[in-house]
């Protein structure tokens, strides 16, 4: 008897928690992307890295150039070193954040399984012998994740150098490195390039759309 509802329970809640699995693979990385620029629209899309003594003899930064480069590409530009149009540059940074937060619980029913007989037959009952509704309550707790932070800036050098192009990328998470996020970040930062100046606007990248370049 005791087999019989353990397997029920088995049978009804697996569903539910591979949805829930499901669900949360599908969910989007979001970023909230400020963008600036006067855009020379009729440009050729060549350009060059520059970076800093610092990042060049960095291994982790070389890794996100490498990013960057699939994505400058997406958005119809070529690297070269002969004379290129633009000056590409790069930083990230990761900060700890904390706060505290008021939260209210969802409500919820808890059904009691209940074994019984009526009658000439009998079977399984699920029944709730006392009120089983659960109303929302406050719950105030404390809240810490990591604030991650690309920032992108463009100089035409056709134009002695002037900045054209600069955007950042803020995402958030619960690691203390950027680089899970970073696939992510560098597909939003050039989101509908060169886009609207002047503003932040939410950019939702699907996981599986850079899901290759995340491993």
């Amino acid at each position: 008897m005791k087999g019989f509802v353990s397997g029920l329970l088995r049978r009804v809640l697996a569903p539910l928690g591979a949805a829930a699995l499901l669900a949360a693979c599908a969910t989007p990385v979001s970023s909230d992307l400020t963008v600036f620029h006067e855009w020379p629209s009729q440009a050729p899309r060549t350009y060059r890295f520059a970076a800093t003594e610092t990042q060049l003899d960095s291994l982790e930064h070389a890794s996100y150039r490498q990013q960057m480069r699939g994505e400058l590409a997406r958005v119809g530009f070529t690297e070269t070193a002969q004379a290129p149009r633009f000056e590409v540059r790069f930083d990230t940074a990761v900060a700890p954040r904390h706060e505290r937060r008021l939260e209210y619980t969802q409500p919820y029913v808890q059904p009691w399984f209940w074994w019984g007989t009526w009658g000439r037959h009998g079977g399984v009952s699920i029944a709730a012998p006392w009120p089983g509704y659960y109303g929302p309550y406050a719950v105030e707790r404390d809240v810490s994740w990591y604030e991650y932070r690309l920032r992108v800036e463009i100089r035409d050098l056709g134009a002695g150098g002037r900045k054209v192009y600069e955007a950042t990328a803020v995402a958030a998470g619960g690691a203390p490195s950027i680089a899970g996020a970073m696939p992510y970040l560098a597909r939003a930062v050039f989101a509908d390039f060169p886009g609207l100046s002047g503003v932040t606007r939410r950019v939702e990248v699907p996981r599986e759309a850079v899901e290759p370049a995340a491993r």
